[in-house]
């Protein structure tokens, strides 16, 4: 192919829209990958499209998710525990493992599954002891079609079947052949094939299976690939793309094609390990064929023949359409009707595009909401339910059902009231950490309010929130959360809950922990957290205290016993057996279960797991609900669903598929200000929510009454559904599946789906079982305890009646949690504070149950005899522990030898001490974050993820020491040095000798309160050797810690040294003047330099907007040249470029922003990245004419802009106007004709920018498009509506050219109507477009109109550009021209007036608007993004000002008759003010204010007020039908007219709008033309510029192969 034919994709390899790359893939993924070794971070979940309901054919790797490990068995840390990680596989055949032989060796050992092109060339080419690899072609002729799939995966399976008897060791699955004329097969599918193949025919232990292709490149396409059986993978396009990019200069020189490859392994390596170790698996070895997945979407067929034995509930997709996708993605590549594509497609898998993938949360519902809730109105909130409907119906299972409305509907008063419904509303777990003080808090306060519960997530809660100051405005959240991280998890926390919530898993990233970086830890979180500022903080995956459903319950109980009045809660995340984990928990006594689904938020995962683990509440919820039922557990039990819910209709779906309770998230987020930046974990949120950025939460303006809005209106929208179904009581919908039915207009694809299993009615399986939730109790059997009896004694000192209590008691190991709700009810009257030391004093014998000293308080002091089991000191809360063996012990008994306590003690304590003679089991210390600990020796793990505290250990320990440890110090006594370096982890500590003075005093204080307390010899032996000993001890510290106290001096000191200067400081009237760095620079080198420092990740923070758009008014208002300063705007451009935030979800290419989905964030990133000719080629992608947008637009998309709520917007349009002027200097923009022609013609009425835009599209599609225009140059508006001075005609004459030497006809002073007639046209030519444009004017009809001298705006501005273009024609009348000048009607055209009578001469310019004046800011009923309509000063009003000393516009002015001199031409106009009032309907009535006339002296009228529609004539020559508003009548969304090929676009047929719409009405309408003239198929971009193929079943049934064209 020629570079012409290729056009730019992406370099021109056409494989890669082949394979199904995107601009996402390239820059979201892959280039992180290899720039950083780390997978990309996303945040606020996932709310596209499952694969099943896509309709922008995704690759069949995305029809599977991750399973995961919750309560069966725990999720590992791949990194803190990497060293029972391994990705090491033996490849090749396997011998018999039950026979011991040299043939076990006889196999090719890879460090990890990843190889490179050259390894893999090695591999083919290896023939060591015999070895042979048999390479299989996974493509196959185009020509084939659809068939062709299926034949192709007969073909390979039974080709390596034959190649395993053959003796080959390794086979190869390879696409390289894929091209032009051969398609694909999906690896996967062929994987899976003939791995299932091989082992039914018994082959599949003699050959390894690597896979070679261009398709797989993601973390999750990889672990698929390796679950179903590669041995290895090649993905040779992912090398050729980072050696592109290379030579593009997107990467620079030193990523060598090693480097890549190391890199791109090092992220992978670390993405697979995450994946595995989700589910609990430790080595690849396991992993492999595994099939940890389940999928979604796909029909059994596709699973009995490629993935056998994996759960697929709801059927789907067959081989017949994921033919017909592969066969699509394949003719947007290589057909050669393909003529409008600059960059590589990006339908927005990720982020939000216009015209791309559906996410449910886009610009329309993120307004409307919040539209809806700061208004409380209920249209907001049904535009907001309107748009959200469409996106759930796109994206959702729920969305493909509909109510079964009941025949006898009840009316709405009968129906429980709003108050009530909304109390089973919970906000979900958000912690103080990912969002910011303000934002938890405003959720608390407004949870409070309507009797809801919000959610402290698992950051922890200021204990000064517990306390009531206000009852309004109540801090303290309901819910207290516990999860791995225990951050902050003391007994006053779980005391003043009403529900603790156990975290196994997240929706947004189950089987994953999490990572607070430093930079987000401020002080209020450290203090919250109990660590340092500027330390980061890891959660790890549930895998300390919850490892099986025991411990799970024993967790359950510990909680209950930290707070007998709260209830208990765990939350699960959706997946395959959910139900069986849920009837587990509910059996382990817990309350209440959330079950979430795969869509939640987080603030911070890699895409992998944010994309593709976990399964949709759908599927989980009635699961859940079906099998509690079963199991008659569903009474003991409240369940809640949450993930993305945000209308009545998701609640309602939820509470029929089983729940009680509904979980919001993101919804209340968006309610206060949240605009889906999906930038949460670069704590860069521009309205002040997901930070911690001082700066940017004072621009935090969310309140409580925002998300009370909401709620209620939500509510009131249940209760509307619930009166048509019938039902009085919510909890009559509960379960109650007979409701529900799937909707009738189904699209093809979704109709595939079964919904049978959701829909089961959970007592058709169990009938006539109890369903309510929680009308059973748990019992616990708290009352039994021997705690209580202790309780009672203690009562009087915790009341304060007494001192101090000495209690002695034995112990049994059946008595667990022992002091848990002791401490409850010293924390529910103390808080913190707890008791004065030793308040009481428990001294015990025996062996202690589970969870001994548990969450204990200050003021108590447990000393135990005897030994204790797991979980000794969780939570520890500032008690003092003492624990040591039964005295009288033999003398061949020594301590330091034996285990005294079990696993995981002393996790996530806060404070307190515990002195423990002898060792402990594994898992010492984990995540302790302020308690003194002392103990005679440990196993593994000890101080894992340590925050805070120090721990003193006398003995020896077990591996992995100080894995994830941020901060606090252990001290470590060992005779040999090296042999505890060894058993270190030393990725985040340094190991230091014991030389402070400091230290070496505290060791030997706490060694002798150790002796003193527990009659340690270990302890007497060290001090007995003392300070000799000292040298035997090694200080473990963390980096980060050290650096922190560091940094925490330092400012301390440099404090005193100011407040010093401060005193000694001398007032000064008078501050010397400071520069911006950038504005002191004058030397250029330096301000290349700075330029390149610039910051982007903060510049909408750092650099201002530029003010100075324009020429000077003195400079400009003397001339016709351009009003902008090009050379001005050009210089600071890569500044201003680098203030766009890179919106996830942006609103300027959206319904208020710009209307043609200008892809605006990447061509701005790639303008500060100085990559001008990708720039251009974005741009062109959605925009025919930037040159003209550029220039004249009044730019929506700023006004949309997202930075627009905290600081002026980005210079949108400067940089638009730049990017396309570069482009045409320096030479990129130029001449395309078609390749080929259709022999179709088209004939486009009109010349304006719908017309030139829609014959430019059709021209590329290879159509004759012939431009038919009245007047004497093309352009319309363009060429003689804006002046001169606003765009320069050479710049629409140079376009003109450029179109006509492409192709396009353009024939002037046509008048299609009068010279050519309707019937003419339409046999004549294909298809007729009309683009005549909204030319009817608006008029003035008041006394005195008829005068001379009034005139249209567009008669006026007309004129004088032919004058100016040297038409021979007569322009004094005119001319402006030593006149007094009224313009009337403000707008573009009117300032356009202005400026025009400005340059004529004119004596005086005054201009009327019969409006308010706007105010200077948005006003309340003008909310962001709509269009602000606000106070503006543009280039007319400004020159006017400079030469008459004031803004020409009067407001609020209304004329009543224009006056007349005696030649019978105007002479004034006669006025009176004007007030604006309501009436009682809330409508705007205009009244006149008495006493307001006036007479503005006048000899010119300009009548700008705009235009009321087309021109009649030529609509009712061709009968066509017309809209109220006398447009031409099309269909919504389309642009046919009711005469059979005759379609409508731009003003004639939406009205009078800008020209940005025009042009975007001319692509759209040449799209549908195309489609018209091509049977229903096109290749012309849609709205953002995305080419999509119709799927099955839209428009018409068609096959892939018909049209389809092979180059030879």
């Amino acid at each position: 192919m020629t570079h012409a034919e290729m056009r730019r994709m992406f370099g021109g390899d056409r494989r890669l829209a082949m394979f199904g790359f995107t601009v996402e893939t390239i820059t979201l993924l892959l280039l992180p990958m290899v720039t950083t070794k780390k997978e990309a971070l996303g945040s606020m979940g996932n709310d596209a499209p499952l694969a099943c309901l896509s309709q922008y054919m995704p690759l069949i790797y995305s029809y599977f998710k991750q399973l995961f490990a919750q309560v069966t068995n725990p999720p590992i840390d791949p990194f803190r525990e990497k060293i029972v990680m391994s990705l090491a596989c033996p490849i090749g055949p396997e011998a018999n493992i039950l026979e011991s032989s040299e043939l076990q060796c006889n196999r090719l050992y890879l460090e990890q599954p990843i190889l490179s092109v050259n390894d893999l060339q090695v591999i083919v080419d290896c023939k060591y002891k015999n070895w042979r690899t048999c390479v299989i072609d996974v493509t196959y002729p185009v020509e084939k079609g659809a068939r062709g799939m299926l034949s192709t995966i007969d073909r390979v399976a039974g080709a390596a079947c034959q190649a395993a008897k053959d003796g080959y060791q390794l086979i190869v699955l390879s696409d390289r052949k894929a091209g032009p004329e051969r398609v694909p097969v999906s690896p996967l599918l062929v994987l899976g094939a003939t791995h299932h193949h091989l082992i039914e025919e018994r082959q599949r232990m003699k050959v390894g299976l690597i896979v070679e292709t261009g398709e797989a490149r993601e973390v999750h396409q990889m672990c698929v690939l390796l679950g179903f059986g590669a041995d290895a993978i090649c993905p040779y396009m992912v090398f050729e793309i980072m050696a592109a990019l290379r030579e593009e200069k997107v990467l620079d020189e030193t990523f060598t094609d090693k480097v890549i490859f190391t890199n791109y392994v090092a992220a992978m390596s670390r993405g697979i390990a995450k994946v595995m170790a989700k589910m609990g698996i430790s080595t690849l070895q396991s992993y492999k064929g595994a099939q940890i997945f389940e999928a979604v979407g796909l029909n059994h067929e596709v699973i009995d023949k490629c993935f056998k034995g994996t759960a697929s509930r709801l059927d789907g997709v067959t081989f017949k359409m994921l033919a017909d996708e592969a066969l699509c993605r394949h003719r947007l590549s290589y057909n050669l009707r393909e003529c409008d594509t600059y960059v590589l497609p990006n339908p927005g898998y990720y982020h939000w595009r216009k015209g791309g993938e559906k996410h449910i949360n886009d610009p329309d519902n993120i307004a409307s909401l919040q539209a809806a809730a700061r208004t409380n109105s209920k249209n907001a909130y049904e535009r907001f339910v309107a748009s959200s409907m469409t996106t759930i119906r796109e994206c959702t299972l729920r969305g493909q059902l509909t109510m079964v409305e009941s025949q006898t509907p009840v009316d709405i008063s009968e129906v429980e009231p709003a108050s009530e419904i909304v109390k089973r509303f919970c906000t979900g777990a958000m912690s103080f950490g990912s969002i910011s003080y303000e934002t938890h808090t405003t959720l608390a306060i407004a949870m409070n309010r309507v009797g809801g519960k919000s959610n402290t997530g698992e950051g922890g809660e200021n204990s000064e929130r517990f306390v009531i100051e206000d009852p309004k405005n109540i801090k303290r959240s309901a819910i207290k959360q516990v999860a791995s991280g225990r951050f902050g998890v003391t007994a006053t926390y779980l005391a003043n809950a009403d529900e603790i919530q156990i975290k196994m898993a997240q929706g947004a990233k189950p089987g994953e922990g999490g990572e607070l970086p430093g930079h987000k830890v401020s002080e209020d979180i450290a203090k919250t957290r109990h660590s340092v500022p500027g330390v980061g903080l890891i959660s790890p995956p549930p895998h300390h205290d919850i490892y099986s459903i025991e411990d799970l319950a024993e967790l359950i109980y510990d909680l209950k016993s930290a707070n007998p009045a709260a209830r208990i809660s765990v939350k699960l995340v959706s997946e395959v057996g959910v139900g069986v984990v849920a009837s587990g928990v509910a059996k382990g006594k817990a309350e209440h279960i959330t079950i979430s689904g795969h869509d939640g938020g987080t603030g911070a995962s890699s895409w992998t797991g944010i994309k593709f683990a976990g399964l949709p509440w759908e599927l989980g919820l009635s699961e859940t609900h079906q099998t509690l039922t079963l199991n008659n557990l569903r009474s003991r039990v409240v369940l809640q669903v949450d993930g993305q819910i945000r209308t009545g209709f998701d609640v309602l779906v939820g509470a029929i598929l089983g729940a009680d309770e509904f979980g919001f998230s993101t919804a209340p987020l968006i309610a206060l200000g949240c605009i889906m930046m999906r930038k949460c974990h670069l704590n860069t949120c521009p309205v002040g929510i997901a930070t911690q950025d001082p700066e940017l939460r004072k621009k935090f303006e969310g309140q409580p009454e925002h998300v009370i809005n909401y709620l209620f209106l939500l509510a009131e929208e249940v209760r509307g559904y619930m009166a048509k179904l019938g039902v009085r009581k919510f909890n009559d919908l509960i379960g109650q599946t007979q409701y529900l039915k799937l909707r009738d207009d189904l699209p093809p694809k979704t109709k595939l789906l079964n919904f049978a299993r959701i829909l089961l009615h959970a007592q058709d399986l169990r009938p006539n079982t109890n369903i309510l939730g929680g009308s059973v109790a748990q019992d616990f059997e708290l009352s039994t305890r021997m705690e209580e009896g202790i309780i009672a004694q203690c009562m009087d000192v915790i009341d304060g009646k007494t001192d101090r209590v000495h209690i002695q008691a034995d112990i049994m190991n059946n008595c667990r949690t022992f002091g848990a709700t002791l401490s409850y009810h010293i924390a529910k009257k103390h808080l913190d504070a707890g008791l004065p030391d030793n308040s009481i004093q428990l001294d015990l014998k025996g062996s202690a149950g589970q969870s001994f000293a548990a969450f204990l308080s200050k003021g108590v002091h447990i000393t135990l005899e005897g030994d204790a089991n797991d979980y000794v000191g969780k939570g520890l809360s500032g008690g003092e522990l003492t624990i040591y063996p039964p005295k009288g012990m033999p003398e061949e008994f020594h301590s330091e030898d034996n285990i005294i306590v079990g696993n995981v003690c002393l996790y996530g304590a806060t404070s307190g001490r515990a002195m423990i003679r002898g060792q402990a089991a594994e898992r010492f210390c984990v995540r302790n974050s302020g308690a003194t600990a002392v103990i005679e020796g440990v196993g593994d793990h000890c101080c894992e993820y340590m925050t805070g505290g120090r721990v003193l250990i006398l003995g020896p320990t077990g591996r992995n020491f100080a894995a994830g440890m941020s901060g606090g110090i252990a001290y470590v006594y060992s005779e040999v040095a090296e042999d505890f370096q060894k058993k270190c982890n030393m990725e985040m500590v340094d190991l230091l000798p014991m030389e402070k003075e400091e230290d070496i005093m505290f060791v030997e204080a706490l060694l002798r309160e150790f002796s003193e307390k527990t009659g340690s010899l270990v302890a007497l032996r060290i001090l007995d050797n003392w300070p000799e000993s000292v040298k035997k001890f090694t200080k473990v510290f963390p980096y980060e810690y050290r650096r922190a106290l560091r940094q925490l001096a330092e400012a301390e000191f440099k404090k005193k040294q100011l407040e010093k200067k401060k005193e000694a400081k001398e007032e000064s009237d008078e501050e010397p003047d400071v520069l911006d760095i950038e504005d002191s620079i004058t030397d250029p080198e330096k301000e290349k330099k700075v330029l390149v420092k610039l910051d982007k990740m903060r510049g909408f923070l750092q650099y201002d907007r530029e003010k100075i758009m324009y020429r000077s008014a003195a400079e400009r208002m003397k001339d016709w040249n351009e009003i902008y300063n090009h050379k001005l705007v050009k210089k600071g451009l890569r500044r201003q470029a680098a203030r766009c935030m890179e919106c996830g979800t942006p609103m300027c290419q959206s319904t208020t922003g710009c209307p043609l989905g200008n892809i605006i964030p990447k061509w701005n990133d790639l303008v500060y990245k100085g990559l001008w000719e990708e720039a251009l080629d974005h741009l062109l992608q959605t925009n025919n004419f930037p040159e003209f947008t550029g220039r004249v637009c009044p730019a929506p998309c700023e006004g949309a802009c997202v930075l627009g709520i905290i600081n002026p917007p980005v210079t949108i349009k400067n940089i638009e106007c730049a990017i396309i002027d570069h482009g045409f200097e320096m030479g990129w923009v130029h001449p395309e004709p078609p390749l080929r022609r259709t022999g179709k013609k088209v004939a486009i009425v009109g010349g304006g920018p719908a017309g030139m835009a829609a014959a430019a599209q059709l021209n590329k599609a290879g159509h004759t498009a012939v431009v038919l225009e009245r007047n004497d140059r093309i352009g319309g508006l363009l060429q003689y509506g804006i002046p001169t001075m606003k765009l320069d005609k050479g710049v629409v004459a140079r376009r003109v050219k450029l179109l006509e030497d492409e192709g396009v006809m353009f024939v002037t002073n046509c008048n299609v109507g009068v010279d050519v007639k309707p019937k003419e046209l339409l046999s004549e030519y294909d298809a007729v477009i009309l683009c005549t444009g909204a030319s009817w004017p608006r008029d003035l009809p008041i006394p005195g109109r008829k005068l001379e001298g009034i005139h249209f705006a567009m008669e006026f501005l007309e004129t004088w550009q032919k004058k100016q273009m040297g038409n021979d024609i007569d322009e004094t009348r005119l001319s402006a021209k030593d006149r007094d000048v009224i313009v009337i009607g403000g707008g573009d055209t009117g300032n356009d007036c202005i400026g025009t009578s400005l340059r004529h001469g004119a004596r005086s310019v005054t201009a009327f608007e019969i409006l308010p004046r706007p105010p200077d800011s948005r006003a309340s009923d003008n909310p962001w993004p709509e269009w602000p309509k606000v106070f503006r000063v543009d280039y007319g009003h400004e020159e006017v000002k400079h030469k008459f000393g004031a803004d020409p516009r009067h407001y609020s002015i209304m004329s009543k008759e224009f006056l007349s001199d005696d030649s019978g031409r105007v002479s004034g106009v006669r006025t009176v003010r004007v007030e604006w009032v309501k009436d009682d309907e809330g409508r705007w009535q205009l009244k006149e204010q008495p006493d307001t006339e006036q007479v503005f002296k006048a000899d010119l009228v300009i009548l700008a007020m705009g235009f009321l529609g087309p021109e009649a004539d030529l609509i009712k020559q061709m009968e066509l039908e017309q809209d109220p508003r006398s447009n031409v009548k099309t269909p919504p969304g389309k642009y046919n007219t009711s005469l059979p090929g005759v379609f409508a676009a731009g003003d004639c047929r939406r009205g009078q709008s800008l020209i940005v719409w025009a042009i975007s009405e001319g692509r759209q309408v040449a799209r549908q033309v195309d489609e018209f003239l091509s049977d229903g198929l096109t290749m012309l971009p849609s709205e953002g510029g995305i080419i999509r193929i119709p799927a099955m079943g839209e428009k018409k049934a068609w096959d892939p192969l018909e049209d389809y064209e092979i180059p030879v």
